[in-house]
């Protein structure tokens, strides 16, 4: 045997092992991501994960809505140093894939077939080209591409993940994913599927209907596990409480649809100047409370003060809203967690007593 085939049987052996240890690494995860019910965040560490055991420097995300394919995910540390990841997820957005066009994601999506392409841009035998509108928007150029089904054990494809230019150990180099990392990709977009099929089902749920947050009951739930957190980490958490002041006099002049109409402006509001981990829960009718995971008092302030002012600013369709805000924390507010609920609630009232449109802090 020669030397040049001595190393390369020893650098398939150690990518093999590499690979192995990634496949324990990826069933770690897979259990830790088994009991994650925020869909948002699981669809998060999807390629996350998997660009990490197949060294893809691109990952994608997209799920099937009706007659189209939408991106829920793209990563993409070139586009996001560029771009920023806020303006970048705006970008892609206006990018829904009809099923119906040709294109290699909507046949991975209608067939369930995976797709291992070394040039994602030449011709191939399924037919479909690679849709160029995402690369060509941004400048970016997709070589080697991985896309495969996010299929449940029944067969329904819920979506498709697409991993792009897979790089050489020494990173400098794009090259074609080789059959171990699509055997190991395969199998997590298996398990993640039947994780992200899971979540969808237990959110529907958790979620509020008129405002699509989540309700009542997810909330009392995510209360006690972030308590639960507290007394065996000893991480804080705090809780804001929220109520609109003037919401009757809309309800008044607009009658219910107009309410509805604020109530969902502000669910809006809410999640869109929120953090992915901050439960956001419409409590009950104008009422809404956010948990806000790992976070003291003070972080919990600078907080409702910041979504006071946006609310006082909003334009709303059907007249001006502002809102009373409570703050409440463990360990600072209270030292027992079953009454961090219940601080919340009191410092709202606090807030409400002094003439609304302010923060009160237990």
């Amino acid at each position: 045997m020669s030397k040049i085939d001595d190393v390369t049987s020893l650098e398939s052996s150690t990518h093999r092992t590499q690979l192995e240890g990634s496949l324990l690494a990826t069933m770690a995860t897979m259990a830790a991501m088994s009991t994650e019910a925020n869909v948002e965040t699981l669809l998060e560490r999807l390629p996350t994960e998997a660009r990490s055991c197949t060294r893809a420097e691109a990952g994608t995300v997209l799920l099937i809505d009706g007659d189209h394919l939408k991106f829920a995910v793209l990563q993409n540390d070139l586009l996001a140093a560029r771009y920023g990841a806020r303006e970048l997820r705006r970008r892609v957005q206006t990018l829904p894939l009809p099923l119906s066009e040709p294109s290699l994601a909507t046949h991975v999506a209608v067939t369930g077939a995976t797709l291992n392409l070394e040039d994602a841009y030449a011709s191939h035998i399924v037919g479909p080209v690679f849709n160029r509108a995402v690369d060509e928007t941004d400048e970016y150029r997709t070589r080697s591409l991985l896309a495969l089904p996010l299929q449940t054990v029944t067969g329904v494809v819920l979506g498709v993940m697409e991993l792009a230019n897979a790089r050489r150990d020494d990173g400098d180099v794009v090259v074609p994913f080789s059959p171990e990392s699509e055997r190991l990709a395969r199998a997590y977009a298996s398990l993640a599927a039947v994780a992200v099929h899971r979540a969808i089902l237990d959110e529907s749920t958790f979620k509020d209907t008129l405002t699509d947050l989540y309700n009542q009951r997810y909330l009392g739930l995510r209360v006690e596990e972030e308590a639960g957190r507290f007394k065996r980490f000893g991480h804080p958490v705090s809780v804001v409480s929220m109520d609109l002041d003037n919401f009757e006099r809309i309800n008044r002049k607009a009658g219910q649809p107009g309410g509805d109409a604020t109530l969902r402006e502000v669910g809006v509001l809410l999640r869109r100047n929120s953090r992915k981990f901050t439960v956001v829960a419409r409590d009950h009718g104008d009422d809404f409370t956010v948990v806000l995971p790992n976070t003291p008092r003070a972080g919990a302030i600078i907080y409702a003060e910041r979504i006071k002012t946006l609310v006082e600013r909003h334009p709303f369709e059907h007249g001006p809203v502002t809102a009373s805000l409570g703050v409440a924390s463990l360990p600072d507010s209270v030292t027992v967690p079953e009454r961090l609920l219940g601080g919340a609630y009191q410092s709202v009232a606090d807030a409400k007593r002094r003439g609304g449109n302010r923060v009160a802090v237990l």
